[in-house]
């Protein structure tokens, strides 16, 4: 039996890869802070910026988020090259942000006013959010035609938007 090749990862496919990787890693990061820890950061308001000015900020946070992606993806293909599976690809990915998680909130916890809880949130949610980034990634990586695979990743996302949103809605009436 002929086992299908893997198509050559070309700097397209790796920047390809980078935003299916984004793509889930924002849908999941709303999924896990506006709904499942909502409560925490509700509790936590007095640390943070006023909710107006906090949504004025987020397109900087998903810049930084389309750069860790970028890097992970091509990092994923420098050191796992063919060898990638979709649970080493994970693996990677939550290796890689539980360390980035650790790095920036040690770095931030040292010089700025933070709830201790945040050492622990910071590194869990980028570990979570970067192992799908990279299995997302990954799964791009080794289409024959990753934009399509990137548009069903695209569908994907939106739909875990959706269900974050109607959570969200279900869980705290009083945002809606």
């Amino acid at each position: 039996m002929n086992v299908p090749s893997r198509p050559q990862v070309t700097g397209a496919g790796v920047v390809a890869g980078a935003a299916a990787a984004w793509l889930i890693f924002l849908a999941i990061d709303f999924m896990l802070h506006a709904v499942i820890m909502a409560g925490w950061w509700k509790a936590t308001a007095s640390y943070w910026l006023p909710p107006a000015e906090l949504f004025r900020m987020i397109p900087f946070a998903y810049v930084s988020f389309a750069i860790q992606c970028f890097v992970m993806t091509w990092l994923l293909v420098r050191i796992q090259g063919d060898n990638r599976t979709l649970v080493s690809a994970g693996r990677f990915g939550a290796a890689a942000g539980f360390i980035l998680g650790a790095v920036i909130i040690l770095g931030n916890y040292s010089v700025l006013r933070l709830p201790v809880l945040s050492l622990l949130v910071w590194p869990a949610s980028f570990m979570i959010e970067s192992a799908f980034a990279c299995m997302a990634a990954s799964w791009v990586l080794d289409a024959q035609r990753p934009w399509k695979r990137v548009a069903l990743v695209f569908g994907a996302a939106v739909v875990l938007l959706i269900i974050s949103v109607v959570l969200q809605n279900l869980i705290y009436p009083e945002h809606g």
